[in-house]
């Protein structure tokens, strides 16, 4: 091991916070690389900094778990963030295709009383995300445009569209769990 990794798995093992940020400051663009890698869809972009966090979080709180004679440092902390990048792309895609769309909601409805009662939630809930996203989520959802012609039709980029439809998702999943 690099006498700079072993001063730095030191100062960590003593909770030395300078030893974290030199530490973030010389591994973190190999941090931010690999979980964009693996992190690579657009509505996933978002989550980059999340692993990062992650990342150095585990580190600081199991430092112990190190053993330089398994490895080198940056061997472990590069499975450390893959590992990490692959949970939240995990976690992700099962949130992602486990929300029903709006359309689907109204449409399996048999009664006008009862698709008038979920008309209603639905309005209910929108209500309490901005206005934009309630646009994206309508535009998208219930009137059936791409995600290219939302993106073209609001002058933004894909990835745009897709992380605020991701973000207003979450916040009806909340909305909706309370």
């Amino acid at each position: 091991m690099e006498s700079n990794d072993h001063s730095l798995v030191q100062g960590i093992k003593n909770k030395d916070k300078i030893s974290l940020c030199t530490l973030m400051d010389s591994y973190g663009r190999l941090v931010i690389y690999i979980s964009s890698k693996i992190l690579n869809s657009p509505y996933e972009k978002e989550f980059i900094d999340e692993c990062y966090n992650d990342v150095f979080t585990t580190i600081w709180f199991n430092i112990d778990c190190f053993n330089v004679e398994k490895g080198c440092f940056k061997n472990w902390l590069i499975s450390i963030t893959k590992y990490k990048a692959l949970d939240i792309k995990r976690k992700n895609y099962k949130v992602n295709n486990s929300v029903e769309y709006i359309p689907n909601i109204i449409s399996a409805e048999e009664d006008n009383f009862e698709k008038f009662e979920n008309m209603e939630m639905i309005n209910i809930l929108l209500e309490n995300i901005d206005e934009k996203d309630r646009l994206i989520l309508i535009k998208r959802y219930y009137e059936g445009f791409s995600i290219k012609e939302i993106a073209l039709e609001l002058e933004c980029t894909e990835d745009y569209i897709y992380t605020r439809i991701s973000r207003a998702r979450k916040k009806l999943k909340r909305i909706v769990g309370e």
